[in-house]
This record gives C-alpha cells, sequence and structure tokens, in this order.
C-alpha cells in the first residue's frame, strides 16, 4: 500500500480523508479482498492520529460494505459484490459537505472562533494606511523582502522588547502569512537535526498536525496546572518541545518563573530547542502581561512566535519568527525555496500603523472591550448554567473552558449544542491520544459574539444540555 498522507490544508476531517483514502484503494483493487488492514492501535500510532479518527473512518467502510469485521478488533476487505450492493447512493465525504453547509445555516452563535468583535477594529483607519502603502509603486511591483520588510521587523523588534520583554536583532525576524506558514519552513529547518518533537496535551492542534504533515514524530507530554510536565519531558527523551508558557492554549495554564528556567535548563541539557507560542498574551485582566520566555533566553535555546491575528483582523494574515541567531545560516540556505506569503501592501501599511502608535491604542481598546465582554459572559454562565458548569481559565486570553455536569461526553454536548444553533468545541479535540473525561469538557470563546447576544447563547446552550432545568 502507498503511504497515506493526510492534508493539513483540507477543510475534510481526518477521518474522512483516511476513509476515502481506503475507500478508492479499494475500489480501485489495491486492496483486495479478504486483505487485512491494520489494527486501529497500530493505525493510530504509525499515522500519529487518535484511535477515534481511525475508528470513524473504520465504521463508515464497513456500514458502506467495503470491509467486515473478525475477531472484534480486525477488519479486512469485503467481496466487491457486496460492496457494490452495499454502497448508499450518497458518499460519506459529499454527505459530510452537505450535512456541513445545512448546520453553517443553523449555526446562530459561535462560541468556537476567537475571531475579533466587528466592532473592535477602526476599518476607516486601515484603509487610509493601505491608501497610502499603494503610492509606494516600486515597493510593490516585485515579491518582497523574503524576511519581510525591513520597516515592518523593526516595529516588531521593538513592540516586543516594550511588551513582551524579548530583546532581538531585526535580522532575527521573519514575516509570514500566518503562524503556519512559518511552522512549514521551520519544520525544513530543524527536520535538519530532529525527527519528532514533544507537544503539550492537550495543545495546538494545527501546530502537531503541520509537524505530522512534515513526517516528524509527535509525542504528547501531559500538561499540569503550572504548564507542561518537564519530569514526563525529561523522560520522553525529546530534544524539541513546543510550548505556549503564557497563555497555554486551551487549558490557560501560566507556566510560573521558576518552571520557565527549569524549561531553559532542559534545554541546554539537552541540546535542545524550544519552540514558544506566544498565543494571545495580550489580553491579561488581573495584573501586567507574563513576559516571554524568549527574554530569559540568553543561551539562544527559543525559537519565537507572535500573531496580530487577536489584536487586528485575522484576514490582515501577518505573523513573525524570531530564530536564535545559530538558526540564520540555516535559514539563508533554505530560505531560496520559499516567496515571502504575506502581502507586501499589509506589511507597509502595519508598519506605518505601529509607527503612528496605533497598535497599543488597538490593544489597549480591546483590552477594554473584552473585559467587559468577558465580565458579562461569566456573569451569564453563572446565572444561566448555575452549578452544572464550573468555569476554568478566566485570568487571561479570550475563552474559557467549562465543566459540565452530565453524563454526555464532551463530543455529544458539542452535537446537541449545534442542533440548537451554537457551536463549542470539545476539549477532547485539542488532544492527540484520546484522554478519559472525568467529566465533559467545551471550550467556549466570547471574542466575537455581540455583547447584547450573549445571554441568548448561553439560554440556548442550557437548552440544549439541561432542558430539564428551570431558565
Amino acid at each position: 500500500m502507498d503511504l497515506i498522507v493526510f492534508d493539513s490544508q483540507s477543510k475534510e476531517p481526518l477521518y474522512i480523508q483516511l476513509y476515502l483514502y481506503y475507500k478508492t484503494a479499494i475500489e480501485q483493487n489495491r486492496l483486495r479482498e479478504n486483505e487485512k488492514l491494520p489494527s486501529i492501535r497500530g493505525l493510530s500510532k504509525s499515522l500519529s492520529v487518535s484511535k477515534i479518527t481511525v475508528e470513524k473512518a473504520y465504521q463508515q467502510l464497513m456500514s458502506e460494505g467495503y470491509i467486515k469485521n473478525y475477531n472484534r478488533s480486525r477488519y479486512t476487505v469485503n467481496r466487491l459484490e457486496e460492496i457494490v450492493f452495499n454502497t448508499p447512493a450518497v458518499s460519506m465525504a459529499n454527505q459530510y459537505h452537505y450535512n456541513q453547509e445545512i448546520q453553517e445555516e443553523k449555526i446562530l452563535y459561535d462560541f468556537s472562533s476567537g475571531e475579533m468583535d466587528k466592532e473592535g477594529f477602526d476599518f476607516s483607519l486601515w484603509k487610509r494606511y493601505i491608501s497610502k502603502a499603494f503610492f509606494q509603486k516600486e515597493r510593490l511591483v516585485g515579491y518582497g523582502n523574503i524576511k519581510g520588510e525591513e520597516e515592518l521587523r523593526k516595529e516588531i523588534a521593538k513592540y516586543i522588547e516594550k511588551s513582551r520583554g524579548v530583546y532581538v536583532h531585526t535580522e532575527q525576524i521573519i514575516i509570514g502569512a500566518g503562524v503556519q506558514s512559518l511552522l512549514s519552513m521551520l519544520c525544513s529547518m530543524l527536520k535538519l537535526e530532529y525527527s519528532s518533537i514533544a507537544f503539550e496535551e492537550p495543545g495546538f492542534k494545527n501546530g502537531r498536525r503541520i509537524f505530522a504533515d512534515h513526517a516528524f514524530t509527535i509525542v504528547p507530554v501531559k500538561m499540569k496546572t503550572d504548564g507542561i510536565d518537564t519530569a514526563e519531558l525529561e523522560n520522553s527523551g525529546e530534544r524539541l518541545v513546543y510550548v505556549s508558557p503564557s497563555h497555554q492554549f486551551p487549558t490557560g495554564y501560566i507556566m510560573p518563573i521558576g518552571k520557565r528556567y527549569q524549561l531553559l535548563n532542559w534545554a541546554e541539557q539537552k541540546n535542545g530547542i524550544i519552540i514558544e507560542d506566544d498565543y494571545d498574551s495580550e489580553f491579561r485582566y488581573f495584573g501586567r502581561p507574563i513576559p516571554a520566555l524568549k527574554g530569559l533566553d540568553n543561551r539562544e535555546r527559543v525559537v519565537y512566535l507572535g500573531s496580530f491575528s487577536k489584536v487586528i483582523p485575522p484576514s490582515i494574515r501577518v505573523s513573525y519568527m524570531v530564530l536564535p541567531e545559530k538558526f540564520l545560516g540555516i535559514y539563508q540556505k533554505k530560505s531560496s525555496l520559499y516567496n515571502q506569503t504575506a502581502s507586501t501592501i499589509e506589511q507597509l501599511a502595519l508598519a506605518q500603523f505601529m509607527t503612528d502608535g496605533n497598535l497599543e491604542r488597538q490593544i489597549r481598546r480591546l483590552r477594554k472591550l473584552y473585559y467587559e465582554k468577558r465580565k458579562l459572559f461569566l456573569e451569564q454562565i453563572q446565572n444561566i448554567l448555575g452549578e452544572n458548569a464550573k468555569i476554568n481559565g478566566t485570568e487571561s486570553g479570550l475563552h474559557v473552558i467549562l465543566s459540565l455536569k452530565s453524563e454526555l461526553s464532551a463530543q455529544e454536548l458539542a452535537a446537541r449544542a449545534l442542533a440548537n444553533g451554537c457551536r463549542v468545541a470539545s476539549i477532547q479535540d485539542y488532544y492527540w491520544q484520546l484522554s478519559p473525561e472525568k467529566m465533559p469538557q467545551v471550550l467556549l470563546y466570547f471574542s466575537k459574539i455581540p455583547a447584547n447576544e450573549i445571554k441568548e447563547g448561553i439560554i440556548r446552550l442550557k437548552e440544549a444540555w439541561f432542558s430539564h432545568l428551570k431558565t
């Protein structure tokens, strides 16, 4: 059989991609009658996906007659005649897209999105900066600087020094259209020395998929309330780790200063590298923002990732990566394979926007807006859901985690919410390996939903989850 490769850019879930792979292989006779499929455990391990992903793909193949089950967890290819007559007229992929379209029409309250409040950005002001950038015609007819426009990199260097305590040279800053594109570039550099990477569990699922797409073995390391479990990391034998210490996603945990030094010492002893994702660090509602781990790094062990997607609209695709100086030579060799992915016009506009002090004003504006929305959001959850929901992760960021008193799984709760017009995310979606639930947990963002719609949204969640309770 061919190597199974998932498309990280596809809108289709991994289980559908896996289902389509085996469906096509069977129809094209690359897999023949009675041929054995890998076990669920074995395939999930070899593909670095959860067992539930493989189970869902196999269940659909079996329901359509492509495979049959024997000895409980083992599967073989069915007879072609049975496949022809048992296969439904509508394929699973088409049915999935059809269902998605129906569900999209039904969504009234999207609690799964960390997008900006539409009232949180002055688009007329931004339009003026874009218009000014258009006058620099000689800058707009080429591909742009592969590292990013110099004036923006200078502004980013000043910004992260002032706001995050990170002191770097402009040459260390690489700009890209989103963190994902920068991670792909970083993977090609790290692949020269590393073949596996430790990730927080639960953690940033798109980051894991990108590394998996570049053939890295993913090693999940569990989270503790003070950040990644450093003892488990030490025992894993890994030398490369991806962390978000200032506001871990999705748990919201903050890594204290002592553990940050512990992590830096681990990297030094292992000759390792830490990838720091400084996810939505701008929004801390009590006390001062926590300085970045990179600001403590005097041994060049941290690759720092930052993004403006939470403070300006994410449609303005500008993120950045700070490389250790020792990586610049490798980057120089690899950079010829890449073009700059971020728009030159948007880079020039953002640079002047920052120079004029508008980014700082924008962050202050959003902090005030989100502080009030967060307060209202928490009040409505407490008033409407009451003791049926325990709220976690309230000190910073744009989302909270609800632990719910329910016999249903988090996925089932998410499905019920969707049926009642609300989209929420199950915490299980952010695990690499399926995790047992003490209490089902869902993730709820409050940033996108207008303040005057929050109450009705929470009422709909109560109707979906606890319809037997009085409102």
